[in-house]
C-alpha cells in the first residue's frame, strides 16, 4: 500500500539535456531524482573558488549531471573526481576471491574496464571542452596524494595538482558507514566555509552506513542542514 503521507521530493524545472541523460549515459536508476534538485542547489549557491569534487563516478550520470548545471549556471569552478572502479556482482561481497560476478561469465576486470570506457566515453561525447579531471583512484588515496602535494593523473593522461579547497562535493562511493565517515571528514577538512556537501542515500528511512553516520552530521556544530530531499545536502558554517 502507498504511503501517502510520504513527503513528495522536490524537482528542478524540466530540462531537456538531464530529461535525456539516463538513456544516454549507463546507470539509470542509480541517480535519485531528489539529488538532482540538491546538486542544482548548491551548484547554484557555491563559493566562486573552490573544486567540485565527486566521490564515486560509475559510468558517468551524476559526472555528466554535475558538468550540465555548472555550464547551465555559469560556474567555472574545477571539477575533481575519483572512483576505484572495483565492483562486486548482485549476490556477493565487493571483498570476494572469486575473479567472476554474478553468472560466472563476467570476470571483474572485465565488467570494471567496461564501466570505466563508458565513463570515458560518455563525458568525451556530452562534455568534450569540460572534461573533469577524474583519477581511478580510491578516494583514500586521492587524499592522500592531496595532502602530500603529489602530482596526480587523471584517465584522460592529464596530470594536475591539487592546491584549493572544495565548493561543493558529492560523496556517493562505498556506503559503509566507516568509509562515509571517512569521505565526509576527508571533504570537511578541505571543505570552504559555506561549502556544501550532498551525501547519497542518507534518507532517513534507508539502512545504508551514509543513512546511520547523517545523525552524526546532524549534531555537528561546524555543520547546518540545508535540505532534505530525501538524502541529505549540508553546508559548512564555521
Amino acid at each position: 500500500m502507498l504511503n501517502v503521507f510520504k513527503k513528495r521530493i522536490k524537482k528542478i524545472d524540466e530540462d531537456n539535456f538531464i530529461k535525456r541523460l539516463p538513456s544516454t549515459v549507463i546507470g539509470q536508476g542509480m541517480l535519485h531524482e531528489g539529488n538532482i534538485y540538491l546538486i542544482d542547489l548548491a551548484i547554484q549557491n557555491i563559493p566562486d573558488d573552490g573544486y567540485i569534487l565527486e566521490i564515486g563516478s560509475y559510468a558517468g550520470l551524476s559526472t555528466n549531471l554535475i558538468l550540465h548545471l555548472l555550464e547551465k549556471h555559469r560556474k567555472s569552478n574545477q571539477f575533481i573526481g575519483c572512483d576505484a572502479w572495483v565492483y562486486e556482482g548482485y549476490r556477493d561481497s565487493i571483498n570476494s576471491e572469486d575473479i567472476y560476478i554474478d553468472n560466472k561469465n563476467i570476470k571483474r576486470n572485465d565488467y570494471m574496464n567496461y564501466i570505466k570506457n563508458a565513463f570515458i566515453k560518455s563525458v568525451k561525447l556530452l562534455h568534450p571542452n569540460r572534461l573533469p579531471f577524474t583519477c581511478h583512484l580510491p578516494s583514500d588515496v586521492l587524499f592522500e596524494k592531496w595532502r602530500n602535494n603529489e602530482t596526480l593523473k587523471d584517465v584522460f593522461g592529464r596530470e594536475f595538482y591539487l592546491n584549493k579547497k572544495i565548493a561543493f562535493a558529492y560523496i556517493d562511493g562505498n556506503h559503509s558507514y566507516e568509509q562515509t565517515k571517512k569521505d565526509f571528514e576527508n571533504v570537511s577538512n578541505n571543505l570552504n566555509l559555506k561549502g556544501y556537501i550532498l551525501i547519497d542515500d542518507s534518507a532517513d528511512y534507508l539502512n545504508f552506513g551514509s543513512a546511520k553516520f547523517i545523525s552524526e552530521v546532524k549534531s555537528n556544530p561546524y555543520f547546518k542542514i540545508v535540505e532534505k530531499n530525501p538524502n541529505y545536502l549540508v553546508q559548512k558554517i564555521k
